[in-house]
């Protein structure tokens, strides 16, 4: 079912509205050739335009209804006729007004002309009765109307006459106004000085004014930015369309081309986009902008004929010829408008089964979960035994067309043909409770995003994540190198962090006070001095000198064996660390290699399509001989060392010095009591003196007392440099992070620059949505992490009881960490106030680990501080100045549809079912209307609707009327057409509005604004 003689809904078409017939006087040509002219015009409606008379156009009615005209006159005039029967035919009268102007020269000007269209449903005679009753010379026109030549010269009150019609029921609404501007018999000329107010109210009392001057109509338009809205609505009420007819007077001018100031023909027509109707003709004062075009084609027309294969040109439903359902259910084609398609209809009646059909026919990548008729609880239940029993074939607009059983499902891997944005899925977009980075509502977005990366920006890559992923790949790697650089270097920063704590001095000068007592203890049991015996006889001397040589000399190997046990441990030791530091560089050229070898293997796909080697671009050579034979000769010293130190070895120093004490103790033996005693002392004495040395010990001896001292005077002299160095270092590696970070924030900058571009220079975007675009680099979770994982709000200090969400909201507001200065200078803020209570006048030291949760260690504090990996480039839209994390359902259903429908450049057809579920009118009338109305100008826009202002005020092409008849087998019908279509308009009264008299009573209601 169509309701409409033009089911596609409003289309371009070429109106001339400016034809003068043989009733016209001065005419060119008898009625035989005018029919041949009207039936070959190259226009779809003719306004047959005479002087004060609808003669001509009465004339040429009676051609068309009679039959045997058919058969009169030559086969050019047959041919003409039959052609002339498919178009329109509107009845225009070109009058002159009584008022002769002074001109803006100061002459005499011309008389003003103006043209009254009549609706061709009214009887021509109600016309030529009101022609003949008008008053001219002093009397009516009467008779004298058959005069053409008298007619020529009529004048007549314009303010009288509109007066006239306007109070004449069988007129009201039933004519309108055309007043010519920059044309004969225009208005242009009237001298704004001398008659400006007549020249305002004449094209106030107009509906649409006569020019083909761009400029000029953007002026009516309202689209001179010298004045404002508010002077245009004083001056003339409304926006003005204007139009451009031939003012043809010869039958052999070609009808429909416009004249230059010459009268000669251009390539230029007016085109309308309408019914070719009277109430098609109606609409262009509705919508004066979008319905009417002065030129060769209109822009929409070339954008379907260059781009033919993305536009659906029409849909056709049928049950399968071995179906076995009984019910009708679909039995449709359906022509489909280029522009804009609204799809109305009570609730249950077939309106989103359209919009899941035409999903399914373009192919839209859309999950079939979120269709709302093509489902398994509705009609594709039981394995989609009915669904399969249908199919749908879109055709489009290049003549290619598709079959597929309305069970199918999309196929994900073939092209996308038309965008589909099911109701449930833009609920479910909009109302997710975190619409983060990775939230669906986000990666919708950076799908239109990523349609503006021209393809070789694309670098080869599928979608927006991949691409980012591919520019910042190697910043990233970057970045996790310098992590764990800093690592490392907090690792010993902590350590020489701990020594500065006031409490390790204090435990370094307990431990010095220990070793001073210990010194002073041991000093204080010096053995007690014993005197060499000196009365002794000769033998005895002799004999004890002898034993004595013998002992000096076992003493002297004992302090050799024990100094060189002594040279032997600390090479041991010496070789150990040596031996797992060449074993560690090793380990790291190892590393280097392997790393080497991955950078081949990562690079060698791009070099190869860059006709490059990696060989020639980068050498390694590495010969690690020097490092193995420095090895294998520590190894070797090493077993030396072993072999001299090992109790089990006859020859080691430990057996050496075992078998020496036995012989000093054989030789002591020898001795008489006295001289025996006297060496007992000796062998004290060098074991108390050995004792206090190594109590004394040495500067690089760690638990000695000079070991101690030295220890203290490097916390006092040598720390804080080593320290600050350490610092220094790691603030140089957190620079090098945010400056990676800060680089990929700059790779997404470039990347959504043609957005930013887009969104820089459409108004609507602008000035409607306040839509704005950053890349910048964000603070992610800090304060979260912080306090859950490392600082504790529970112990004194600066943070105590602060509740989380707030604690670092003063220090935050000072620092921007976008600056790679400002952002380290933050983190040593965070670390200052953990080191310090701020709460107080005097900032009490506390100390870092004394802040930190249970089982966390300052190191992992660190790692996490200056690692920045909560310093994150974003780039983010925002609406109104708000973030998108803080819009609402509805504001974030309007920008997904802007993105879609405005910012998408893959101009794809788009279906959206029922947006307005999420959207308040208000928002859908200042924000949705100006974008959808923008948009179709280029795309085959469809949408599933129970907004007025979606269908109506958008001025949707074409108006589908969806309606289920139960009682004819589930039969679903489709009542297509446009706006202007009397069937149609019914429909958008009843479905839309409630019914006429519900509209009527809410309309009675509203006060004036």
């Amino acid at each position: 079912m169509t309701g409409s003689k033009w089911p596609r809904g409003a289309e371009w078409r070429k109106w001339d509205l400016h034809v003068h017939s043989p009733a016209s006087h001065g005419f060119t040509g008898g009625y035989n050739q005018f029919i041949i002219q009207l039936g070959n015009a190259d226009c779809d409606v003719i306004g047959i335009n005479d002087y004060f008379s609808v003669a001509g156009y009465r004339e040429v009615l009676r051609r068309l209804a009679d039959s045997a005209g058919d058969t009169e006159g030559n086969a050019a005039y047959r041919d003409a006729l039959e052609k002339l029967r498919s178009k329109s035919l509107l009845p225009v009268v070109e009058c002159r007004m009584t008022n002769v102007l002074m001109n803006k020269q100061g002459k005499g000007g011309q008389r003003l002309n103006f043209h009254l269209i009549f609706d061709p449903a009214l009887d021509p005679n109600d016309i030529e009765t009101f022609l003949k009753n008008q008053q001219a010379g002093g009397s009516s026109i009467g008779g004298r109307y058959a005069s053409s030549e008298f007619l020529l010269g009529v004048q007549v009150d314009f303010n009288e006459t509109l007066k006239k019609l306007s109070t004449d029921g069988s007129f009201r609404g039933r004519y309108l106004v055309w007043l010519p501007y920059d044309e004969y018999g225009g208005i242009d000329n009237i001298d704004p000085q001398s008659d400006g107010m007549l020249k305002q109210h004449l094209i106030r009392d107009a509906d649409i004014l006569g020019s083909a001057n761009k400029a000029q109509a953007d002026f009516f338009l309202w689209k001179n930015n010298r004045f404002s809205e508010a002077t245009y609505r004083e001056w003339f009420g409304n926006r003005k369309p204007c139009v451009k007819g031939s003012d043809s007077h010869n039958v052999n001018d070609e009808l429909g081309k416009l004249k230059d100031q010459d009268s000669r023909p251009t390539d230029k027509y007016c085109w309308i986009k309408a019914d070719p109707t009277f109430s098609g003709l109606r609409q262009i004062i509705n919508e004066p902008e979008d319905r009417v075009y002065i030129g060769r084609i209109p822009p929409k027309l070339e954008e379907v004929r260059g781009n033919a294969t993305r536009f659906i040109d029409r849909l056709h439903i049928r049950k399968n010829a071995d179906a076995d359902t009984p019910d009708t259910w679909f039995d449709s084609e359906l022509p489909l408008n280029a522009d804009m398609v609204a799809i109305i209809g009570n609730k249950g009646s077939g309106k989103s089964a359209l919009a899941d059909i035409l999903a399914l026919a373009g192919n839209a990548h859309c999950d079939p979960l979120h269709f709302s008729f093509l489902v398994k609880d509705r009609f594709c239940e039981r394995s989609g035994r009915l669904a399969k029993q249908f199919s749908v074939r879109p055709v489009w607009a290049d003549g290619t067309e598709t079959a597929l059983l309305l069970n199918a499902k999309p196929d994900t891997t073939g092209v996308e043909r038309v965008r589909y944005i099911p109701q449930t899925y833009l609920e479910k977009v909009c109302t997710e409770t975190e619409p983060g980075q990775q939230s669906e509502f986000q990666a919708e977005l950076r799908k239109v995003i990523f349609s503006h990366v021209s393809e070789a920006d694309r670098l080869g890559q599928q979608s927006l994540d991949e691409l980012i992923e591919y520019k910042t790949e190697e910043l990233k790697g970057q970045i996790d190198n310098a992590r764990r650089e800093i690592e490392r270097v907090n690792g010993e920063l902590v350590r020489l962090e701990e020594k500065a704590a006031p409490a390790y001095a204090a435990r370094i000068e307990a431990q010095l006070r220990q070793k001073q007592q210990e010194l002073k203890a041991h000093k204080e049991i010096e053995p007690a001095k014993v005197e060499q015996p000196g009365e002794v006889s000769p033998e005895q001397k002799a004999t004890y000198e002898s034993i004595a040589e013998k002992l000096a000399d076992e003493r002297t190997t004992l302090n050799r064996i024990d100094a060189e046990t002594a040279e032997k441990t600390q090479q041991l030791k010496t070789l150990t660390e040596k031996i797992a530091l060449a074993r560690k560089v090793e380990g790291k050229i190892d590393n280097f290699e392997s790393e080497y070898a991955r950078l081949n293997r990562e690079t060698a796909p791009d070099l190869e399509k860059l006709g490059l080697s990696f060989s020639a671009l980068v050498s390694l050579a590495v010969d690690k001989t020097d490092l193995t034979t420095a090895r294998d000769k520590l190894n070797a010293e090493k077993t030396l060392v072993d072999t001299a130190l090992d109790d089990a070895s006859a020859s080691s120093l430990p057996a050496q010095k075992s078998a020496c004490l036995q012989r000093i103790a054989g030789l002591q033996g020898q001795l008489d009591a006295p001289n025996k005693r006297f060496q007992e002392y000796n062998e004290a004495l060098r074991a108390w003196q050995e004792k206090g040395l190594l109590i004394e010990g040495a500067a690089d001896k760690p638990d000695t007392l000079k070991g101690f001292e030295a220890q203290l005077s490097y916390l006092k002299t040598g720390l804080p440099g080593d320290i600050e160095k350490l610092r220094t270092q790691r603030r140089e590696i957190a620079r090098s992070i945010h400056k990676c970070v800060a680089a990929i924030r700059d790779a997404y900058k470039e990347l959504f620059s043609a957005v930013q571009e887009l969104i820089g220079t459409s108004v609507i975007i602008k000035e409607g949505f306040k839509l704005t675009f950053e890349s910048s680099i964000i603070e992610r979770n800090l304060e979260g992490d912080l306090f859950d994982k490392f600082v504790s709000t529970g112990v004194a200090g600066s943070f105590y009881r602060k509740e989380k969400g707030a604690a670092l909201e003063e220090i935050r507001a000072d620092f921007d960490v976008n600056d790679e200065d400002e952002a380290l200078a933050y983190v040593e803020k965070i670390i200052a106030h953990l080191e310090r209570d701020m709460r107080t006048a005097q900032q009490t030291p506390t100390g870092i680990a004394t802040q930190l949760r249970k089982n966390v260690e300052v190191k992992a504090l660190y790692d996490f501080l200056w690692g920045l990996g909560y310093l994150e480039p974003e780039y983010s839209l925002k609406l109104d100045d708000k973030d998108l994390s803080h819009l609402s359902p509805g504001e974030r259903g309007t920008l997904l549809l802007v993105f879609y429908l405005l910012v998408d450049k893959s101009n794809k057809p788009i279906i959206v079912d029922q947006p307005e579920e999420n959207l308040d009118s208000q928002t859908v009338y200042r924000l949705l209307i100006p974008v959808i109305k923008d948009v179709k100008k280029r795309r085959q826009i469809i949408m599933v609707t129970h907004s007025p202002n979606i269908a109506v005020v958008c001025d949707a092409e074409q108006i589908i009327h969806a309606h289920i008849d139960r009682a004819a087998g589930n039969a679903v019908i489709y009542t297509m057409g446009a706006i202007e279509s009397p069937a149609i308009n019914r429909f958008l009264v009843d479905v839309l509005e409630g019914t006429r008299p519900a509209f009527d009573n809410r309309d009675a209601k509203y006060l004036d604004s």
